[in-house]
């Protein structure tokens, strides 16, 4: 089964800002309920590096991964692949765009 969910949001942080923060593996933990564990190779997320989490549920932490695809620092864009405990993947399209109310952030 597929099942498509698109979520966005509009915040009042510049594009560059919101940029610096969702490229940098280990402040993860600002924008989402995960704890960042290590990334390899480490540093700034690259295409082909595995980012290292942990994200809690039902009383416990659960390890998860992040695969870095491709990504355009221009066009703020971001390929991303999750892998959840119990073989769930979810493929992630991460993109910013500048709105007249501030930055809107979506992942489809």
């Amino acid at each position: 089964m597929i099942v498509i969910v698109c979520p966005a949001a509009v915040t009042s942080a510049s594009p560059e800002g919101v940029w610096r923060i969702l490229t940098d593996p280990e402040r993860f933990g600002v924008w989402n309920d995960e704890t960042f564990v290590s990334a390899d190779p480490p540093g700034p997320l690259v295409p082909g590096q595995t980012i290292h989490l942990t994200a809690p549920s039902l009383g416990r932490n659960w390890p998860m991964t992040l695969d870095v695809g491709d990504m355009d620092p221009q066009g703020r864009w971001i390929d991303l692949v999750a892998r959840l405990p119990f073989g769930i993947e979810s493929h992630e399209h991460l993109t910013l765009s500048q709105t007249g109310a501030g930055t809107l952030v979506r992942f489809n």
